[in-house]
């Protein structure tokens, strides 16, 4: 039986090295559902085993201790799998904004110390990652691919449907494909990882010149995720439905969406980016119970709720982050829709919660 252990604040339950959390979860919960990706589930057993693969995988290719990963991914499974992959090898991951251009994508690389990129076949990205490879001298581009995420018969049609979201994937020395990387039987070369080490370098960009990396280790990330927990009152393991649909390569969603979920054995509810329509479909179909947001999406929900009846029911604690969140915004979400929404402020270099208002 699942441990239903509440959760201890206490040091050593805050401070340990991120992989360990999945190894929790997976070991006290492995058939609970873990991600949901448009209506793909993986347990987190599957999803400790996946990034098993993806760490040996990884180790062929050379992550060693220290080594810069790049993960350019939208909201995906890929993105939580690679993030937990290269820490259990030891490396590092550098956060890349799908978005970036080929600017801000080479002097990220550059500044960084990248190695290797993971990234997607979608022609809104890949391409201009594939060309900031060549230049900048990558190692590897490992190729994820949008149609194996998705539910079987969805999967089916969209390379069919979306034909001209795919991209064509070179077939060079540089790049392999995510299916090629996890070829393997999941048997890893054991790593050290000290709670004080490296474990993200996620860029800002401040007020000021270029966009800086914030360097945190696995103790800022574990340590703040746990403050969080404490605060707003999670008591429990394995009762939770985070929705995601902040992206993950931002520290917000980092910690409040992927941390916070493995840390609590949650229901990860990826959604690739936000669309009104599909987010309350979504919502409907999976009934989330907690859902981080910024205060734009805050006020077009509550648009929405003003013309049309929303469900919201199963939202018990909203969070508000990013920017300022306006008083009106927040009473009249609160009037509409009867959650909890609590608003948050933070940045880059506290991984990133400073502070919230109570529940």
């Amino acid at each position: 039986m699942p441990d239903q252990t509440a959760l201890a604040p206490t040091l050593e339950a805050a401070v340990q090295p991120i992989p360990a959390l999945l190894s929790a979860s997976a070991r006290n919960f492995a058939k609970s559902p873990a991600i949901d990706f448009m209506g793909r589930v993986w347990t987190y057993a599957e999803l400790d085993h996946l990034v098993d693969r993806a760490t040996a995988g990884l180790q062929k290719l050379g992550v060693v201790h220290g080594t810069r990963v790049g993960l350019c991914l939208p909201n995906t499974p890929y993105a939580v799998i690679f993030f937990f992959a290269t820490l259990r090898a030891g490396g590092v991951v550098v956060n890349y904004n799908p978005l970036y251009v080929e600017r801000e994508l080479r002097h990220a690389i550059e500044d960084s110390g990248t190695e290797i990129m993971i990234t997607m076949d979608l022609a809104l990205i890949y391409p201009k990652v594939a060309r900031v490879a060549a230049a900048t001298g990558l190692r590897k581009l490992v190729v994820c691919s949008m149609a194996g995420s998705l539910p079987r018969l969805k999967g089916l049609l969209f390379p069919l449907v979306r034909r001209r979201d795919v991209a064509a994937i070179a077939t060079d020395a540089r790049t392999i494909r995510y299916e090629a990387l996890i070829r393997n039987d999941g048997r890893i070369a054991p790593v050290a990882i000290d709670p004080g080490d490296t474990a993200i370098l996620q860029y800002t960009g401040g007020t000021t010149g270029v966009p800086k990396a914030a360097e945190l280790t696995h103790a800022n990330i574990t340590s703040n995720c746990a403050q969080v927990i404490d605060g707003m009152g999670l008591n429990n393991l394995g009762q939770e439905r985070v929705m995601g649909v902040l992206p993950l390569f931002h520290v917000f969603a980092l910690t409040t969406v992927m941390i916070l979920s493995v840390r609590t054995a949650s229901l990860m509810i990826l959604v690739p980016r936000f669309d009104l329509d599909d987010t309350l479909a979504t919502i409907a179909r999976t009934r989330p119970t907690m859902f981080p947001a910024v205060p734009t999406i805050y006020t077009v929900l509550v648009e929405a709720a003003a013309r049309r009846k929303i469900d919201l029911t199963s939202i018990k604690l909203c969070i508000s982050g990013g920017a300022p969140l306006p008083v009106e915004t927040r009473q009249r979400f609160m009037e509409l829709t009867h959650c909890e929404l609590m608003e948050g402020y933070g940045l880059s270099e506290t991984s990133p919660v400073v502070s919230f208002t109570p529940p």
